[in-house]
């Protein structure tokens, strides 16, 4: 009988033995109930529809409040607003919405040692590469992070400094938490708040220091770049989360075999940079040879922290070990 476009009102109704061409979201006609895609159709010559294949009733036809029915809860407190959730906020009329809002993190290099990426590189010197990775990674988990100029090698600077940081929510500080004569980061937190944690049996990772600072969580991670964002992943991203109230968030743990044998023993639980590697339909994790915590190459390409217990292994090649899949936007 004719054409409904989308976005126009419909005709008044269609009889037995009637059809109309209907576009894709246009609304269906009083005494229709199915559609029948074109392309299952075929034009006689005196001008008949023939259905080249059955037709049932509902097929095609998406109901009004199908998806949301009148009083529904739609959206619950503590999901991430990401594509999803947008597109049923503007499919309520729901122009605004109350959000968390996202912790600033305050972040702070220590060392005489550190010049920014642009400044030229001379002998005893290395770029400040914690700063910008720490920022990448705190800004990948929801929070907004501000950068502070390193701060050198003594107890007033580095006090400072962290003063500086203390209008933001959460302080974190990399390099000066080990047992060096210029690491003055444990001293300034006892002395000016609380050190509650100093050092984790744990591997890259252990000068790890947690406290209170100026009211703030301070989170003090160690110098070496792998160390730092393995204990951001480990200790800091969770906190981000929780102030973010993102109840969902969980770690993603799986067992796997290995994909070769592991040889090293340590006195401390090893979080391995590693690979996933599919075979068939079996997964497997694949350690990567070079694990020192200055490797930061080692990070790229990494999906998973393999996870040895202390004190265990040799592993040989299918023994089950747990491992930490290291979210994507790290």
């Amino acid at each position: 009988k004719g054409t409904i476009a989308a976005g126009h009102p419909s005709p008044d109704s269609v009889k037995h033995g009637e059809a109309y061409k209907i576009m894709t979201g246009a609304p269906l006609t009083a005494g229709a109930d199915a559609v029948i895609q074109s392309e299952w159709t075929r034009r006689s010559e005196d001008n008949w529809v023939l259905a080249l294949s059955p037709v049932k009733p509902g097929q095609n036809v998406r109901r009004q409040g199908q998806d949301i029915h009148r009083g529904d809860k739609v959206l619950e407190a503590g999901l991430v607003v990401k594509a999803p959730i947008v597109g049923i906020l503007a499919t309520i009329a729901r122009e605004d919405v109350l959000v968390y809002r996202k912790p600033r993190v305050a972040i702070v290099a220590t060392g005489d040692e550190l010049i920014e990426p642009g400044e030229k590189l001379e002998l005893g010197k290395i770029r400040n590469s914690n700063s910008y990775a720490l920022a990448a990674a705190a800004l990948a988990t929801g929070a907004d992070p501000v950068i502070l100029p390193p701060a050198p090698d003594t107890k007033e600077a580095i006090s400072q400094r962290f003063s500086q940081a203390s209008t933001a929510d959460i302080i974190l500080s990399s390099g000066g938490v080990s047992v060096g004569d210029f690491d003055w980061v444990k001293n300034v937190l006892s002395e000016e708040g609380s050190l509650d944690l100093w050092r984790v049996n744990m591997k890259p990772g252990k000068p790890v220091t947690f406290g209170t600072l100026h009211n703030r969580p301070f989170f003090g991670l160690p110098g070496n770049p792998v160390s730092a964002l393995v204990t951001f992943e480990l200790f800091v991203r969770p906190v981000i989360r929780v102030m973010l109230s993102v109840h969902r968030w969980q770690r993603t743990i799986l067992t796997l075999p290995l994909y070769e044998p592991f040889l090293e023993i340590h006195d401390r639980r090893h979080y391995v940079r590693s690979r996933l590697v599919q075979e068939g339909e079996k997964l497997y994790v694949w350690p990567y040879k070079k694990q020192d915590s200055a490797i930061q190459t080692s990070w790229i390409g990494a999906e998973a922290l393999m996870v040895v217990p202390e004190n265990s292994g040799p592993y040989k090649a299918g023994d089950l070990l747990p491992v930490m899949l290291i979210p994507a936007d790290v």
